[in-house]
């Protein structure tokens, strides 16, 4: 009896020193992989091979191919414009027939009459130097006052530094409603970074506002090539990369972004940030295992520096569950009874960046425009609408939201070159959607739209060229067309002052919102 007494409480010994030396090793074995994160494993992820896709950028920690986007993994990926196109004869018939007079050369060198940039307004008027030592420093200084940009070359040069250059530190975006990083570079220079939530299939729930939308990444770099594609040239530089979240967020993170990062139970590396909206376990963003796409758009210079203005919008929409209809929505006289008699609008090009920026918006389906910044440097020149914040654009390709394009229907102007670019479009075998398809190709996360946006970007368009008919019929091509906009009936005088109430009152309307 006391010899197997004492065998069991051998035995039990034996048994908890080995529970105890398994869990020691079970935690050793987890701290380790909590600090060295997970490792690559690009074969596990490696998708389709896109025919004559443009290979990524030497010196890119990517896979070797992008997944393909679900709407177009079992199409002919030699032809994504198998659709038909809604263009109406008629309507571009007469639309060519009505401007066949009109001299667009000599209207667009109106439409901007002081082109300069930044660094020679600053050497002429302080006799200021302006550094340019890197691709960042190029893109500031060639800042112009009359678009954010006008050499593609410096633009396509910068969008690679963006999409290759080693990253210094990752840091949570100050403000931001959704998940944002600042990405701090090698060189000290910085941009923001928008991870990848959802295929570019996904569609916004119809019961979401617009203002609880997810963002989407990819919407930035599309609208980014569209806005170059119309000449617009007001869109800040964006591209696509694919990060190792290990070796370039984790490993570089501040404190309190590192310590939100885990792995899910299918072993992925994922992240939940700090932010106001979504931002919790179930909203996580996820590796593959850990690998992450994300959009790379480059920093404005800091305002200390280059001072910005940051201006409402006129056709901001409530931002209310309860009152979900604004007045411009419900009044087609708008426009002319509360825009064109205000100071900031009654004068110069600043109503027509407002209609360029809605048609924008209305192409690429992005309700959420509240505010347009604008660069407030060029003192003695006019300021223009910077295009600025569409990731909630590329929602729904369905749905055309008509609200969206009123300002151009109710203020019936529009800028000759604007006008011009769209009916060439209109009326061209090379069609938008396959112009903005060939610049799309070339961004290392190619294909960045899923291919159903395409007829609903034509769709959209057709209907801004019948929109353009009604205003042209109406109103006659010369009140239309126009290079810059004067209202007689409003003096020019006092119009900052104007500006700085429209500021402050739209500090307290803030606070009413949602």
């Amino acid at each position: 009896m006391r010899c197997n007494i004492k065998r069991l409480f051998t035995l039990a010994i034996g048994v908890f020193a080995a529970t105890l030396v398994i869990i020691s090793f079970s935690n050793n074995t987890y701290e380790r992989e909590w600090k060295q994160g997970p490792q690559s494993n690009e074969a596990r992820i490696m998708g389709h091979a896109i025919p004559d896709a443009p290979e990524f950028p030497v010196g890119q920690n990517s896979l070797p191919h992008q997944p393909l986007p679900p709407s177009v993994g079992e199409k002919n990926l030699s032809d994504p414009f198998n659709f038909i196109y809604p263009s109406n004869k008629v309507t571009l018939r007469k639309l060519f027939d009505l401007t066949k007079d009109v001299d667009f050369d000599l209207l667009k060198r109106n439409e901007c009459r002081t082109n300069t940039t930044l660094s020679k307004y600053w050497e002429n008027s302080q006799q200021r130097y302006v550094p340019e030592d890197d691709n960042w420093e190029r893109f500031y200084s060639n800042i112009g006052s009359c678009s954010v940009y006008s050499d593609d070359q410096m633009i396509d040069n910068l969008l690679h530094d963006l999409n290759t250059s080693p990253i210094k530190h990752v840091h949570i975006m100050d403000g931001g409603t959704q998940v944002k990083f600042v990405f701090t570079f090698k060189n000290d220079k910085q941009a923001v970074f928008k991870p990848m939530r959802f295929g570019r299939d996904y569609e916004s729930d119809p019961n979401h506002f617009y203002f609880s939308d997810f963002e989407r990444h990819h919407a930035e770099i599309a609208t980014f090539h569209l806005d170059r594609v119309l000449g617009f040239r007001r869109a800040i530089p964006t591209v696509g990369r694919v990060l190792n979240m290990t070796t370039e967020l984790f490993e570089k993170a501040e404190k309190k972004l590192k310590k939100t990062f885990f792995f899910s139970p299918a072993k992925n590396f994922c992240f939940v940030s700090r932010c106001d909206y979504y931002c919790d376990t179930t909203h996580a963003i996820c590796g593959l295992p850990d690998m992450k796409e994300g959009s790379v758009q480059v920093f404005l210079p800091d305002e200390s520096a280059v001072p910005r203005k940051h201006n409402r919008s006129p056709y901001r929409r409530t931002y209310s569950k309860k009152n979900q209809v604004a007045e411009w929505q419900s009044s087609m006289n708008y426009c002319t009874e509360k825009v064109k008699t205000k100071k900031q609008y009654a004068h110069g090009r600043r109503l027509l960046d407002l209609v360029d920026i809605h048609i924008l918006d209305y192409l690429i389906g992005n309700q959420d425009r509240h505010h347009f910044e604008s660069f407030n440097v060029f003192t003695d020149l006019p300021s223009y609408a910077i295009h600025l914040d569409h990731g909630r654009a590329f929602g729904r390709s369905d749905i055309d939201d008509d609200d969206i394009i009123l300002p151009l229907r109710q203020c019936c102007i529009i800028r000759p070159s604007t006008f011009q670019t769209l009916l060439n479009f209109y009326g061209s075998p090379k069609s938008l959607t396959k112009a903005l398809h060939e610049s799309l190709s070339k961004d290392p996360a190619h294909p960045i739209l899923a291919y159903k946006h395409y007829p609903a970007m034509e769709r959209r368009l057709a209907k801004v060229m019948q929109y353009l008919l009604e205003c042209i019929e109406q109103r006659g091509v010369s009140e239309v067309l126009i290079p810059e906009y004067n209202n007689p009936d409003v003096s020019n005088v006092g119009q900052n002052d104007d500006e700085q109430s429209e500021e402050h009152q739209d500090k307290k309307d803030e606070k009413k919102t949602v």
